[in-house]
């Protein structure tokens, strides 16, 4: 019988995130040693202590969240190990891809794209977010476009996806206003030629936000997939990727979302496109809270409580 030991843990997990991890390891093969590992006595008492004190804080806080039990081990696993499955997800064969992948509205997503005017896919902090930048042109697309922070652009989850997989890059190098209007420009260029352009809608970084009321806390979202849809004719269609325990790819992609009309004044309708986002993406968090990105969980904890 294998010992399981930090130090062990600590070994396997630095290999796995890494290029070769990425590289020699099948994803089904270490869906299944995650799925074994994260439901282990050693994970649950001292791997993931800490997550588990954080997850119990959340669980108690959030309105309507499931007990403890319903969501172990799904938000253990959601959360471990993404750099290596994004990387031996890239390296799957699109045949092998599809045996995994089980989608939702991809009609709606195909009628947008057909039209030729351009489709901006809203993903979130939510699910396998990662897997979208190689499931995508994987599956044929080449004009995939996603935008990335600066210092992401070099981590595994672009550097190691290996380049016949990987996406268009759009690199955010700053937060100044030069930099958001060159990524605004491109983004339009993209969606005007017809293309895909990937962005998350639930980013803290940006110029502005829309504050709402978010699951009983007050929480600021960045209007930029609504004002570039505004400003082109493309389709806003959100996205959610879910997970199973056996690695399988869960793609819902709904319907689009409405732009309003002239007769309201432009930040009204850009809170009413947002607003809309923000709706499904609680629905997704009340539904399967498993999904839901540590960090997020955390902020969430740390947001303010609406008042009344």
């Amino acid at each position: 019988m294998t010992l399981i030991t930090g130090k062990n843990v600590h070994r396997a997990v630095k290999f796995m995130n890494s290029k070769n991890g990425g590289r020699l390891v099948p994803y089904k093969t270490g869906c299944r040693w995650i799925h074994k590992f994260c439901s282990s006595e050693f994970a649950l008492e001292h791997h993931f202590r800490n997550r588990i004190q954080l997850l119990k804080e959340f669980v108690a806080n959030m309105p309507g969240s499931p007990s403890m039990d319903k969501i172990f081990p799904d938000v253990l696993i959601t959360n471990f190990l993404r750099p290596w499955k994004s990387m031996a997800l890239a390296r799957m064969s699109v045949s092998s891809l599809k045996k995994v992948l089980h989608t939702e509205g991809l009609e709606i997503f195909e009628q947008a794209v057909q039209k030729g005017k351009g489709v901006i896919l809203v993903n979130s902090h939510y699910g396998f977010v990662e897997s979208a930048l190689s499931v995508f042109p994987n599956l044929g697309y080449k004009n995939f476009y996603t935008i990335i922070r600066g210092k992401g652009s070099t981590s595994m989850k672009i550097s190691g996806l290996g380049r016949k997989r990987q996406p268009n890059i759009i690199v955010f190098k700053d937060h100044s206003n030069a930099e958001l209007f060159r990524i605004m420009f491109k983004a339009r260029e993209v969606l005007n030629q017809g293309g895909i352009f990937h962005i998350l809608g639930d980013g803290y970084h940006g110029k502005s936000s829309i504050t709402v009321n978010f699951l009983g806390r007050v929480r600021g979202f960045r209007g930029s997939f609504a004002e570039l849809g505004l400003s082109t004719e493309a389709s806003i269609l959100p996205i959610f990727i879910t997970t199973d325990n056996q690695g399988n790819l869960f793609y819902h992609i709904e319907n689009e979302l409405d732009k309003g009309d002239d007769s309201l004044p432009h930040p009204e309708r850009v809170e009413y496109i947002v607003k809309q986002y923000t709706s499904r993406l609680e629905h997704w968090w009340k539904k399967e809270p498993q999904h839901i990105h540590w960090g997020f969980m955390e902020k969430y904890l740390r947001s303010v409580r609406e008042e009344g």
